[in-house]
């Protein structure tokens, strides 16, 4: 009995740190969905999003990037701020967000103020990816 107790703490150690997950979409008739995080780096089959970029017009960063998107010609792109509003909308999403919003509210082509913004992406085929982008000034 000793020994059991001395064991069960390490399996679930070991279990915690597993990196890759498998999720099965509710329609049987779809293929699996392979997803996995390299540090904060969202992967979902061929699909890699960025977990940050920095819109300073610098060259570097300065779109939300999704490695290839463009497989996907019928995606899209809702992102929202903190508060659950939305502020930018793409169908399709083609690697073209620079930080400003596009949506009709107060902020209708204004700079988005850094922080943690959270996105949803559909692939077009009835996949749903949602993860966290922080937008760094």
């Amino acid at each position: 009995m000793y020994r059991l107790l001395f064991f069960i703490p390490a399996i679930l150690l070991i279990w915690s740190f597993r990196e890759k997950q498998e999720i099965t979409p509710v329609d049987s008739q779809k293929s699996m969905i392979h997803q996995s995080h390299s540090g904060d780096t969202l992967r979902i089959n061929d699909l890699v999003f960025a977990d940050f970029f920095s819109p300073n017009n610098d060259g570097y960063n300065d779109q939300f990037i999704i490695l290839n998107v463009l497989n996907y010609p019928t995606n899209y792109l809702k992102v929202f701020n903190r508060w659950g509003e939305m502020v930018y909308h793409a169908s399709p999403y083609k690697n073209e967000w620079d930080g400003k919003s596009n949506q009709a509210n107060v902020m209708l082509g204004e700079e988005c103020s850094p922080g943690v913004y959270y996105f949803e992406f559909g692939d077009g085929t009835g996949n749903i990816a949602s993860g966290k982008i922080t937008l760094k000034r």
